[in-house]
């Protein structure tokens, strides 16, 4: 006796439509218009409402994909989507996060060329004191302490006791409140520069600090010069 599953078919408004039809029997081109259609309508839902979908919301999504599946001229009974939405909500969910994660990663990138490209020194550090990132024009700037050599090691260690406590106290500062977020700690009257401590925050919660430094000097470089490498031969 074969174990081959019998096809229910249903003459339904002229077309003859198998009943017992399953999310496998349909054609690639329809499985994978439907992978989309469930995908995006979770995604939607997921990152308009930041949470993941609940009972109600599954039937919402559901429904989003039913509605597409009919437009399209697709035959597959509702349960089989349901069924089949149901086994793969937590790789949706999966997928969804994969997804923020790199887009995350290709922000840290313009984030860091920002910070890179600033002329002014700027040197990061966390709530341990230890100094994780500073720019090339810190690392140069800082370059008879060691520069970018100092990575790693506490901020702490380049500086006086009063200046450790003044230190220790703008942290605290920094924590007692998410609008205490920058303090102006020096001026260079030498090289006409202001220094700063400026909160670094994650949802508000205080992650770090770095120091930020302002030169008050007017610019030399000419408007728009795009040629100015070219001129000195760079």
């Amino acid at each position: 006796m074969s174990g081959k599953k019998t096809k229910v078919h249903k003459q339904v408004d002229g077309r003859l439509l198998q009943m017992n039809k399953t999310f496998h029997n349909l054609k690639m081109k329809q499985k994978d218009k439907i992978t989309g259609w469930v995908y995006e309508a979770y995604k939607s839902y997921a990152t308009q409402n930041e949470r993941i979908p609940d009972a109600a919301a599954d039937v919402q999504i559901i429904g989003s994909v039913l509605d597409n599946i009919e437009k399209a001229g697709i035959w597959i009974p509702d349960g089989e989507i349901i069924s089949y939405y149901h086994r793969k909500k937590p790789h949706l969910q999966k997928r969804l996060e994969n997804e923020k994660q790199q887009k995350f990663r290709s922000y840290v990138s313009y984030y860091r060329s920002l910070i890179d490209q600033d002329r002014c020194p700027v040197v990061i550090c966390d709530l341990e004191n230890d100094i994780i990132y500073m720019n090339p024009a810190g690392a140069a700037h800082y370059a008879g302490w060691g520069g970018d050599k100092l990575i790693g090691k506490s901020l702490l260690d380049c500086h006086n006791p009063e200046s450790r406590e003044k230190i220790r106290q703008v942290v605290e500062w920094f924590a007692e409140d998410e609008s205490h977020n920058l303090v102006y700690t020096f001026h260079n009257k030498k090289e006409n520069r202001d220094v700063y401590m400026a909160a670094l925050r994650e949802g508000g919660k205080l992650i770090g600090y770095y120091e930020k430094h302002e030169y008050r000097n007017p610019e030399t470089m000419k408007l728009y010069d795009l040629w100015q490498d070219e001129a000195r031969g760079v």
